[in-house]
């Protein structure tokens, strides 16, 4: 997992580089702004998306409103209805359609999860190419090689570093989403088995300051901690998923 996970991640570095770059050095320039204006553009951008995307009834993923007048869509309300902020500033949404039933998660320590989930990625933009602020959302992680059904404790939830890992420096932070795992919090389990294909029962949406922020990112064992991931300090993430079981976590 924490291969497939990073390759990917670094494949959306590549790209967003790619799309931005303003000089010979390939340095994004979405990452020069004051962090102050990342923060403002973070926030306008996830106003933004909680406008434009909303809970499919079928399955509950994240989908966009089309611009056909009296479509279908229509009718569905906005993640914007239903999104809240807590007091860190995570903003999430429950899917009014699938709500959890059991148990929530203590933390990433105590708490062994199953999880069906996409992820995604957003480098905030000004750049008038683009209609709306969260520019292209990049895909940075799937559900399960494809199948639908759940995976335990992904990565960016919990990881411990090998001891080779350690002794190059790499620590929890540099894999984890901290905030991702507060996020769940709001959620509860939705006790249906691990092996059915997914039906979301929420959203969880982290701005770049509480992502991996101003941390450096692990890119496995063939990157280490490198600079060529510099990009992942300004990406804000979206978490469409489903939390079929949680268990408490047999110590090792």
């Amino acid at each position: 997992m924490i291969k497939k996970f990073f390759v990917t991640l670094i494949a959306c570095s590549a790209v967003l580089v790619g799309c931005n770059n303003d000089d010979d050095n390939g340095v994004n320039k979405e990452t020069k702004i004051p962090i102050e204006e990342r923060n403002a553009l973070d926030d306008e951008a996830i106003q933004q998306y909680l406008e434009d995307f909303y809970f499919n009834p079928k399955n509950g993923k994240l989908t966009k409103f089309d611009d056909i007048k009296d479509n279908e869509d229509d009718k569905y309300p906005s993640l914007k209805t239903f999104a809240k902020q807590d007091d860190l500033g995570i903003w999430y949404a429950e899917n009014p359609n699938h709500k959890g039933t059991g148990k929530s998660i203590v933390s990433n320590d105590s708490s062994s999860i199953y999880i069906s989930y996409e992820m995604g990625t957003f480098l905030a933009t000004d750049n008038k190419d683009y209609k709306r602020k969260y520019g292209s959302i990049s895909t940075a992680g799937s559900i399960n090689l494809g199948d639908g059904s759940a995976v335990q404790d992904p990565s960016f939830y919990y990881y411990i570093p090998t001891e080779k890992e350690t002794k190059n420096g790499v620590e929890r932070k540099h894999v984890e989403l901290k905030n991702f795992t507060e996020g769940l919090k709001h959620f509860k389990e939705t006790e249906r088995s691990i092996n059915e294909l997914y039906n979301f029962q929420g959203v969880i949406i982290l701005p770049s300051r509480l992502a991996y922020g101003r941390n450096n990112v692990y890119g496995g064992s063939n990157i280490g901690i490198s600079d060529r991931l510099q990009a992942y300090r300004d990406m804000s993430y979206i978490f469409n998923f489903e939390l079929p079981k949680i268990e408490n976590r047999t110590k090792k």
